[in-house]
């Protein structure tokens, strides 16, 4: 039963207080605002002196028009855990648009509100916001206008002349920009040299961007396992499998009876792979995301895999290995066995791996 009044502390924000009920008193209307710092003691009966308070991340995406700000920010958000994204060309989005200094200014003084209201909200972990600041000072103004406690980061986007205009020739053919954006974001381009954490993003995709920009911010892989087929691992296949490797018969009764297991990065999807017993334990359909490719999925997927057998009392499994990614399994510590063979006119070898010592062959 929530209280029938909630006496929050001095400055409204009830320290402690466990982040699930701290978000039950506050739709309930039993906490009058949200407050992220405070000196007070802990107030209530649900209050947890031990609990701490919601850390606060501000991420700045800096760059240049036409360098892929907002589409990495798009990105970076279904990655990062409890996160809300502002762009801030939404905040004067005015027609006509007066390159004047009380437009400038309205326009900072409506980010920084923004950026005020989520801080000052509780409610996110990662506040990202992506604009052209080509002048540290654009940056300082924005920060002074801030209140709280948080931590900033700032990340600019850079890529050669020849890749930004190409993507530039784009966005004017598709009637988002108008001819007079090359100038205007060569002129601005040169401005980068002295900012901190530059990320070049030529040939890279804003997924694969998204994902450095997220090991920078020190997000990490966790792995689930699941009864049924979740929707994110079937789509993961369906990309991987069908899509890329032309295969068609993808799905199979197997995966009704299989256990999947996902790998997530932050709150991304990054892998899948199944995992059931039929005359022992057998892994299979080891998929990992393009964008999170050469980063160790692939080990980290079998690991999760290979725990969860030896959970369920199994010492060894095996698999079914296109025989052009051999060598990883082989690395994972899967031996060869027989011939190789055809499934779905792709050449396999069966491999096997012991997981116990002393496990029977």
């Amino acid at each position: 039963m929530l209280p029938s009044i909630w006496k929050a502390c001095k400055c409204k924000r009830p320290l402690g207080l466990p982040k699930t009920a701290f978000y039950l008193l506050f739709f309930h209307k039993k906490v009058e605002t949200l407050c992220k710092n405070c000196a007070a003691a802990p107030c209530g009966d649900l209050a947890d002196p031990s609990a701490p308070l919601l850390k606060m991340n501000l991420i700045f995406v800096n760059g240049t028009m036409g360098v892929g700000k907002t589409s990495v920010c798009r990105e970076l958000a279904k990655i990062l855990p409890e996160n809300v994204f502002l762009d801030g060309d939404t905040c004067l989005a005015a027609t006509p648009f007066y390159n004047t200094e009380a437009h400038h200014d309205l326009i900072l003084k409506n980010i920084a509100d923004l950026l005020n209201n989520f801080l000052q909200s509780g409610l996110f972990e990662n506040i990202l916001f992506c604009w052209v600041m080509h002048e540290k000072e654009i940056v300082q103004d924005i920060l002074s206008r801030l209140h709280g406690e948080f931590t900033f980061r700032i990340f600019t986007l850079t890529c050669e002349k020849e890749e930004l205009f190409a993507r530039l020739r784009r966005d004017v053919s598709a009637g988002i920009r108008d001819g007079g954006i090359f100038s205007r974001s060569e002129e601005r381009a040169a401005h980068y040299a002295g900012f901190p954490e530059k990320i070049a993003t030529d040939g890279k995709s804003a997924e694969e961007i998204a994902v450095d920009l997220a090991a920078r911010l020190g997000c990490g892989f966790s792995a689930k396992v699941y009864s049924e087929l979740p929707e994110e691992a079937k789509a993961i296949r369906e990309g991987v499998f069908v899509r890329e490797q032309g295969f068609c018969e993808e799905f199979d009764e197997t995966d009704k009876k299989a256990e999947h297991v996902l790998l997530f990065y932050g709150q991304r999807p990054a892998g899948t792979c199944r995992l059931f017993e039929r005359e022992g334990w057998h892994i299979g359909r080891v998929a990992v995301e393009r964008a999170f490719r050469g980063m160790g999925c692939g080990k980290l997927l079998m690991r999760a895999a290979e725990e969860r057998i030896l959970e369920r009392g199994g010492d060894c499994c095996t698999l079914h290995a296109q025989t052009r990614v051999q060598a990883f399994y082989e690395k994972c510590g899967y031996t060869a066995e027989g011939e190789p063979f055809s499934e779905e006119n792709c050449p396999h070898v069966a491999m096997k791996k012991l997981l116990r010592p002393f496990a029977r062959r």
